[in-house]
């Protein structure tokens, strides 16, 4: 079995534990939400962004609505997640510039998504990949790479060369399963749950 077979026999065993896998962020709407919620994730457990943002939607349900957000309003409804101050502004930077730019439908392309305050290469794969199915790139989170070293799909330590290591294992097509399916054995087989 070469590397590429083994890769996707690893993929296959893990969709087989996991059925009907989808991100367990829940609280959103509208890809926008989706966006949001994934931007606050970074560094949080997925159950503490699910706490914050029925209030945060409440009172802000699109783009255009958090672009006029007050900071400190903001900072109060999401001050549970981790690094809040810089989130706050992040995401309403974001929406101003997703409002504005794109009429409040955050860009269906890695590279624009990249252009928004707080996404960075994961988090714009995260959102491509979980609603589009995308395959514009592997998002590799702490999960991720923890499952590809196990694995031995890749040496690194690094995010972005995890990712290039994985981009080229695996075919183009399956990209968009990698993430999903990757944090959930991270999560659930090998360490604490979040």
């Amino acid at each position: 079995m070469d590397k590429r077979e083994y890769a996707m026999k690893v993929l296959s065993d893990i969709e087989e534990l996991f059925p009907n896998a989808k991100s367990e962020l829940v609280n959103w709407k509208s890809p926008f939400q989706f966006l949001i919620c994934i931007i606050l994730s970074a560094q949080t457990m997925d159950r503490q962004v699910n706490r914050v943002t029925p209030n945060l939607f409440k009172e802000y349900p699109d783009a255009n609505a958090l672009s006029k957000a007050n900071l400190e309003v903001v900072k109060e409804l999401i001050g549970s997640v981790n690094y809040f101050n810089n989130k706050a502004r992040f995401i309403i930077e974001t929406a101003r510039i997703v409002d504005k730019k794109y009429g409040g439908n955050p860009p269906k392309d890695v590279d624009k998504l990249m252009e928004l305050p707080g996404v960075g290469y994961k988090t714009a794969n995260v959102f491509l990949n979980d609603l589009y199915q995308a395959n514009q790139g592997i998002a590799v989170d702490t999960h991720v790479r923890k499952v590809a070293k196990k694995f031995g799909l890749t040496k690194s330590d690094n995010p972005d060369k995890i990712a290039k290591d994985l981009e080229k294992i695996y075919p183009r097509e399956v990209w968009y399963k990698i993430n999903l399916y990757f944090v959930l054995y991270g999560r659930y087989k090998m360490g604490r749950g979040v």
